[in-house]
């Protein structure tokens, strides 16, 4: 019982500071991933985009991403590309590889949002962590953790939309 307790005050600590962090992204944060945005975000988009077969609005919530005291790592492929936007791009592909595929998803996704926030639930739980409903998928990865896990998020994303299609 006491270890429950203290994983459930731990998991509320870590979800407040997290919260806190997010939404403190300071002067360096901000700088880093507006340049992210500028400068490596469009052709992820594309990609997604191209794989989804057509052109899907998705919206990233920026700084919600920006984690304090990483800026250095914004750039490094395990930050935001192995953990969110490629799983979404292999995801796409996968679901829109045949045209029952493309035509259930040009018919019911209307929007991808992208953002971060820890809710008390384990970063590597992707299918927690992965929402499709009324046409929106929603994608709560942590950026920079498990940079190996690229399938297993996919698999996440594709199992999310392929119940719901």
């Amino acid at each position: 019982m006491i270890k429950t307790l203290l994983a459930a005050a731990f998991a509320a600590l870590v979800a407040t500071t997290s919260f806190v962090s997010a939404q403190e992204a300071g002067l360096a944060e901000r700088r880093a991933v507006a340049a992210y945005e500028k400068e490596q975000y469009p052709a992820l988009q594309k990609k997604i985009q191209d794989a989804a077969g057509f052109p899907v609005p998705i919206t990233v919530d920026w700084l919600s991403l920006a984690l304090p005291g990483e800026t250095e790592y914004y750039t490094h492929e395990e930050f935001f590309l192995k953990t969110i936007f490629e799983p979404l791009e292999l995801a796409m592909k996968d679901v829109a590889q045949d045209d029952m595929g493309k035509e259930a998803l040009k018919a019911k996704l209307k929007a991808i949002t992208i953002h971060y926030a820890d809710g008390g639930i384990s970063a590597s739980d992707y299918k927690q962590r992965v929402k499709f409903e009324d046409g929106t998928l929603d994608i709560n990865f942590r950026p920079f953790t498990n940079g190996a896990d690229v399938k297993d998020r996919a698999d996440a994303i594709t199992e999310t939309l392929s119940a719901k299609l």
